[in-house]
């Protein structure tokens, strides 16, 4: 059965192009071809499950405009029923890629709003350089707040204190973003010494330049 259409619908090469039914042919794709003579007939046709799958196979057709030529060569070569095997096995590989792909786009936007949640301590022993230590948010690349030392063990002597406070990284981030680096820094200092003050009051200090080197917190 042939039928006329537009010509504008005709964009593929050759003049072959997918068609959705409708109405009642809502689950049917089709693939069509206009004749020399201008005739338009069919020369693929499915019929899927519904409406919904219909149209996601019509979809993807759409996107493969040069292969609408070799699926419509390949149905009258071989005929609509081994051609079709071939186009849906295709078009079942392209969703199980496209479905991989947004799963491993959500664990990434689920990893990246974790990481922006996350923030780590890090020490830093540059040759020739000051040692010091910092925090930074793990979707980050640098840290935003940094502390340098004239000597390795003055960093280690505030590391064995900032070691137990990962609860508060959060609110020290915030003590960052509100007053700057130099309050952080004073508010660090003014915590350890206070720690370092309790814990030799009770007797627990490593004592000499480390006083809670083994310190694990409260």
């Amino acid at each position: 059965m042939a039928e006329h259409l537009a010509d504008g619908l005709f964009v593929g090469p050759d003049n072959y192009v997918p068609r959705l039914g409708t109405g009642d042919d809502a689950c049917t794709v089709e693939i069509l071809r206009r004749r020399s003579d201008g005739q338009i007939v069919p020369v693929w046709s499915v019929v899927l499950d519904g409406p919904k799958a219909a149209r996601t196979l019509y979809d993807w057709m759409m996107t493969n405009p040069p292969s609408w030529s070799m699926w419509g060569r390949l149905s009258l070569r071989v005929g609509p029923e081994a051609a079709g095997r071939l186009i849906i096995r295709a078009a079942d590989e392209h969703e199980r890629v496209r479905i991989e792909q947004e799963r491993l786009r959500r664990e990434n936007q689920k990893e990246q709003a974790r990481l922006s949640r996350q923030i780590t301590l890090y020490y830093y022993d540059p040759k020739k350089k000051a040692p010091s230590l910092g925090l930074e948010r793990g979707s980050e690349n640098s840290p935003f707040f940094r502390m340098t030392f004239t000597e390795k063990w003055e960093r280690d002597r505030v590391l064995d204190w900032l070691t137990n406070q990962r609860a508060h990284f959060a609110d020290m981030e915030e003590l960052w973003a509100e007053h700057g680096a130099l309050a952080l820094e004073r508010h660090i200092l003014a915590g350890m010494r206070e720690t370092e003050r309790v814990v030799k009051a009770r007797g627990d200090s490593a004592g000499g330049r480390r006083p809670l080197r083994f310190w694990r917190g409260e």
